[in-house]
């Protein structure tokens, strides 16, 4: 049976000390995977959508938020042990998924390789994984350049100057400069990103298989994108959704910042 707490707590791994935050009490579970810089906090907005029919349970993914994780990379076997965690604390055996950015290429992987046939209900926004753009995408970064970056992260300081350097020139967009200013400047910032990197690269769903995964398993879909996103780009995810028989597409006029009040409402509408 489901429980009625709400609240933050921790489940043990083989591997490090998972957090994880519960909202809601309903007789179904909707466990949800937030994005890149992320945590667990990020579902709050949308969690009034979805409580009164499911308890919402998300987690912090390896370096982020306060789950403390021991080795420098984590796989899709890594996953598949906090969900299956999850689903024992909760006494279930099926369960709807909801992924966020870097978290839907994480769910639709973990769906294709695990859980095809425990699915209700997937929920993909701005997931990456469909079709992002060259800049943004950590996973198609060579090893040689993660490896080089590393070490010139050695010398943040100088870093940080060149950066800044290239970016008063008008050669880096704004977004890419935040992007280096906000997630590189603590030691612990840095080995989430490179931990991330290294990881995800060996996460990359099929998305023929996906496609006939839910399609044999009548799993209903939802998609939220932005028009607008710079990172995932819309019509790889209209692309996807045309193979998929159940699917509801919802385009929202915003970017790639798809979680807040806005998307709660439409997801009650909905």
């Amino acid at each position: 049976m489901l429980t009625s707490e709400s609240s933050t707590y921790f489940i043990e791994v083989e591997n490090g000390n998972i957090e994880c935050l519960q909202l809601g009490n309903g007789p179904k579970l909707l466990i949800c995977l937030h994005g890149f810089g992320d945590n667990v906090n990020l579902f709050r907005e949308i969690a009034p959508a979805w409580t009164n029919d499911y308890t919402l349970v998300s987690f912090s993914l390896p370096y982020h938020g306060n789950t403390e994780w021991k080795p420098s990379h984590f796989s899709s076997r890594n996953i598949r042990e906090i969900i299956d965690s999850i689903l024992k604390k909760y006494d279930q055996e099926r369960f709807s998924i909801l992924g966020y950015s870097m978290g839907g290429k994480i769910t639709m992987y973990c769906v294709q390789k695990y859980y095809s046939d425990q699915i209700d209900r997937m929920i993909l926004c701005a997931s990456d994984g469909l079709k992002t753009h060259t800049l943004y995408d950590v996973s198609k970064l060579p090893r040689w350049y993660l490896e080089l970056m590393m070490i010139l992260m050695r010398f943040p300081k100088l870093m940080f100057k060149v950066v800044g350097f290239i970016y008063n020139r008008g050669l880096l967009s704004k977004f890419l400069y935040d992007f280096f200013m906000n997630h590189f400047e603590t030691e612990k910032q840095r080995r989430r990103f490179f931990g991330t990197a290294t990881s995800s690269r060996f996460m990359k769903p099929d998305l023929n298989k996906i496609a006939d995964i839910v399609n044999q398993n009548k799993i209903p879909v939802d998609m939220y994108f932005g028009e607008r996103d710079e990172v995932i780009l819309i019509d790889g995810a209209v692309k996807f959704s045309e193979k998929i028989n159940n699917v509801r597409f919802f385009q929202l006029p915003k970017g790639h910042l798809l979680i807040d009040e806005d998307l709660c409402k439409l997801m009650s509408e909905n």
